[in-house]
């Protein structure tokens, strides 16, 4: 080979070399990397968001007018972005009087296709890192119109119910550990105030989060930072903080000093907060930039005539959020639970008390009234298996049949969830001690109605 040739065959694999970089950037890229997706309001409730639009925002021009994203919808709100900043979910309805849908747009083909087409009002979805889909759907128990949390893949295939409760649940976000935050509020057989609750993806190990603190209750969902800390929105428009590590007690209220009204908030990558603001003698929502670190009034970006609401960075979450491994199996339709000591509770008697003020038992009851009664074994610990994805709740009983503390909040397990606790009404911060519970050291016993087909099989 001549040196010519040779020369001409070096520099067809450096422009090809090149041409590959460039291919492989452009389509690594994001389309509107960078850019505001954010939700214009029709009217002055921020709740109702008939009529809404998804707006885009390009922060470094700020003289720009923001332009529509979506066509040929009535309404569009709630968005939220897949972690590697491709596709966006939104809650959509594309006629007056449809109920709300789940809908997805590739933002880098540009398509829009529907996820779900239910009957029932499908609301606030959030992307999970395996590809599927949570999101609020209404339902009905007990004459009580419910919010429950379902998932699904994007073509809408294994729709899959993961809340169980009488309850309202609302505003699930994804956090980067893998789990799943969301707002919950008892609705029966009383309202309750709500409150911020965890689980799994799965809808296994849900529990307590943050109630709030001093009269502010989370109104909104959360949203984690890259710092740790969990942003939300609480009574009378304050903006709120917990530390992740520590979310029971370290709730801050960012906002006491600064007046104004806070709508919603989203941490960025660089520790700052996108958050929707109405500053003193303000007339509508804008959107501003706030530094928790100089807990000063937040820096306009862009304002309007009518209220902006939950906006969101267009990039990359990295890292990606974890995929969590499952226990629950659909063929094994009950579930076990064990508990340390019923005694062990953070919370005193009831009023009013004649007998002794140690627990013997437990009444658990169904949304269907008492299911059943068991004794608590000498150190307090019970072990039960029970029906899967059926809501039930506790009251602990003394030896005359008075009832100490209780009825608890709802609790359900999904099918094959084997959960414990350390006691009744304790503090979810602590740990179990270290010993074996005598309970465990029988066969759990069994309130569980529904068949195990493994067993008949």
């Amino acid at each position: 080979m001549n040196s010519s040739v040779k020369w001409l065959n070096i520099i067809k694999i450096v422009i090809f070399t090149g041409l590959a970089s460039i291919i492989s950037v452009s389509c690594n890229s994001i389309k509107y990397e960078g850019k505001i997706i954010t939700v214009e309001l029709q009217g002055n409730q921020l709740h109702n968001l008939d009529g809404a639009s998804l707006l885009l925002l390009d922060p470094e021009k700020a003289e720009k007018p923001a332009r529509e994203l979506l066509n040929g919808f009535e309404s569009s709100a709630s968005p939220s972005l897949s972690h590697e900043g491709r596709y966006l979910y939104f809650q959509g309805k594309q006629n007056e009087g449809d109920p709300w849908q789940i809908w997805v747009m590739d933002l880098k083909k540009g398509s829009v296709n529907q996820v779900i087409d239910l009957p029932e009002n499908c609301t606030q979805p959030a992307s999970l890192p395996d590809g599927s889909i949570v999101f609020s759907r209404e339902g009905e128990i007990k004459g009580k119109k419910v919010q429950n949390l379902w998932k699904c893949m994007m073509d809408g295939c294994c729709l899959t119910q993961l809340t169980y409760n009488p309850a309202e649940d609302l505003y699930p976000n994804v956090f980067r550990e893998g789990r799943i935050l969301y707002s919950s509020q008892q609705l029966y057989p009383e309202t309750r105030k709500a409150q911020l609750m965890i689980m799994r993806p799965d809808g296994t190990k849900s529990e307590l989060y943050s109630p709030g603190k001093d009269g502010l209750l989370p109104v909104s969902g959360g949203l984690d930072s890259p710092d740790g800390y969990i942003y939300f929105i609480s009574t009378d428009g304050q903006l709120s903080r917990v530390l992740h590590n520590r979310p029971l007690h370290t709730f801050e209220n960012l906002s006491a000093n600064l007046g104004g009204s806070f709508a919603s908030v989203t941490p960025t990558a660089d520790s700052t907060c996108l958050v929707s603001y109405l500053p003193v003698g303000g007339n509508s929502y804008g959107l501003y930039r706030f530094d928790p670190l100089k807990l000063e009034t937040p820096l306009a970006l862009f304002l309007g005539e009518k209220n902006l609401v939950d906006p969101l960075m267009v990039a990359v979450v990295d890292p990606r959020p974890k995929i969590l491994p499952s226990p629950v199996d659909p063929d094994k339709p009950t579930a076990i639970l064990m508990c340390q000591n019923i005694n062990h509770s953070s919370i005193p008697v009831h009023d009013g008390i004649s007998g002794d003020s140690l627990a013997k038992r437990i009444r658990i009851s169904t949304l269907d009234g008492a299911l059943a009664m068991v004794d608590a074994k000498n150190d307090g610990s019970f072990y039960i298996k029970i029906d899967a994805d059926t809501p039930f709740r506790f009251e602990t009983l003394n030896s005359q049949g008075e009832t100490l503390r209780g009825p608890s909040d709802w609790i359900y397990l999904r099918p094959n969830e084997r959960r414990a606790c350390t006691g009744c009404h304790v503090n979810p911060e602590l740990a179990p001690r270290n010993y074996q519970p005598h309970a465990v050291l029988e066969d759990p016993v069994v309130l569980a109605t529904k068949v195990n087909k493994q067993a008949i099989n």
